[in-house]
């Protein structure tokens, strides 16, 4: 279909529909799209609008959109833009395209957006907006509002004015809720003085655990003296929460993260994330083949016993892995430190015995009832079970642990190596137990 052969009715039709759609949907719509057609729809939406759906493309698109625009197109775009949608974008688009952006920038916005773009990539100033409202103790209520009607800052950033005083130092801040209920003109009352904020340099994670655990809105971010800078709010919060669970989860894989979209990855790059634990967990494959070979007298005298060897090794993995998990998670929320290490160990050592205890029960009977092996392999199977499964569930809940101590990211320490310190583990236990009470030679 030719776009500039539709009817009248059928772009109002479009725009109507447009209408109905959310910017997160409208960007979506935008995919289905050939480029001719995203121009008619783009023109169809009010230039606020066109803004917000921008920001939720990916950064192809978003590529693809701007490199179409002209001049005026792009200055009117990038002037309905929040300051850290802006930032977001030129972080993500190559550098020739960057610079034509801050070229039809204005001047003072120019230099915020620079100072933004000069902040470390992880840190809370790269993320932050400085689309926000102030105010100083001595306004009204009145003139408080006329400020927030006369901001262009977005709806996410007004749901709270700050309180500076004459130094731009924070110390308060007003919920607009509770500024509209306001029946005179005496905002004392209303101010909130329990300031909890961030400083620029700060790791985005810190932020984000504050957001969570205080259900902020948005979150202050001040410089190193205390002045009110910016803003981090909790739609922005919760990209970097996805991100970090996404980043967690690849490292627990051994998966290298990318940010690049799976489809827009070449095999090679895929490749290259992949490579590197599957290179390690081959080498350090070879300790569990020393230690089989070590103890091939033990496998020759009964052969048996290399039947329960995947059995025991997979057990003592998923053990480790789901205590490291959980561990994980529990830092990630600050349910835990490393200073509760001794406290850790001994939970995750009584979940391994309750745990230990139950399937080693289950799984003696199961090799006496269906197998038809003798109890003392039974036993031994068994018992190794039980070993396994408790020092797996230490070693899974502490090395997070220590990684945490030792400044790295636990993710890494988690199921690769894990499964790797594991399966040495239960091969020893199994042929140290196997020759004491099947006294084998």
């Amino acid at each position: 279909m030719n776009v500039f052969e539709l009817k009248r009715e059928e772009l109002k039709a479009l725009q109507d529909k447009l209408k109905t759609m959310t910017p997160v949907d409208i960007a979506q719509y935008f995919e289905e799209m050939d480029i001719d057609e995203q121009a008619l729809a783009a023109s169809l939406l009010d230039k606020a609008t066109l803004a917000e759906v921008f920001a939720e493309f990916d950064t192809e698109k978003k590529y693809e959109i701007i490199s179409q625009m002209t001049q005026p197109e792009m200055t009117n775009l990038l002037l309905e833009l929040d300051s850290d949608d802006l930032v977001d974008a030129m972080q993500e688009l190559p550098s020739n395209i960057v610079t034509k952006m801050l070229q039809v920038i204005e001047p003072n916005r120019r230099q915020q957006i620079n100072k933004l773009l000069n902040y470390p990539q992880e840190s809370v100033g790269s993320l932050m907006s400085v689309d926000f409202v102030v105010v100083h103790q001595g306004d009204d209520r009145a003139s408080i509002l006329r400020k927030i009607r006369q901001s262009n800052a977005g709806y996410e950033h007004l749901t709270a004015v700050y309180v500076l005083d004459q130094t731009r130092k924070l110390i308060g801040y007003i919920y607009l809720a509770d500024l509209i209920r306001l029946e005179d003109d005496n905002i004392e009352d209303v101010i909130n003085y329990d300031i909890i904020s961030v400083q620029t340099l700060i790791d985005q994670e810190e932020a984000a655990n504050l957001i969570n655990r205080y259900h902020f809105l948005a979150l202050p971010v001040t410089d190193l003296e205390g002045r009110l800078v910016g803003i981090i709010t909790a739609d922005d919060i919760l990209d970097i929460i996805a991100d970090e669970i996404h980043e967690d989860y690849s490292l627990m894989q051994g998966v290298q993260v990318s940010n690049l979209d799976y489809l827009n990855q070449t095999p090679w790059q895929l490749a290259k994330q992949r490579v590197f634990w599957l290179l390690f967990l081959m080498v350090s494959a070879t300790f569990t083949g020393n230690i089989i070979q070590a103890y091939d007298k033990v496998l020759s005298a009964s052969v048996i016993l290399a039947a329960y060897i995947p059995m025991l090794m997979d057990s003592g993995g998923n053990s480790g892995s789901q205590s490291s998990t959980v561990v994980i998670r529990a830092l990630a929320l600050d349910e835990i430190t490393v200073h509760d290490f001794f406290k850790v160990m001994v939970k995750e050592a009584g979940v391994g015995l309750i745990v230990g205890a139950i399937i080693a029960v289950v799984n003696y009977f199961r090799i006496i009832l269906f197998d038809g092996t003798n109890p003392f392999i039974a036993m031994t199977v068994s018992a190794t079970l039980l070993c396994t499964i408790v020092i797996s569930k230490l070693i899974g809940g502490l090395l997070p642990l220590l990684a945490k101590l030792a400044k790295q990211d636990p993710a890494v320490m988690a199921s690769p190596l894990i499964t790797t310190i594991v399966d040495a583990v239960a091969l020893i236990i199994y042929f140290t137990i196997a020759t004491n009470i099947m006294h084998l030679v």
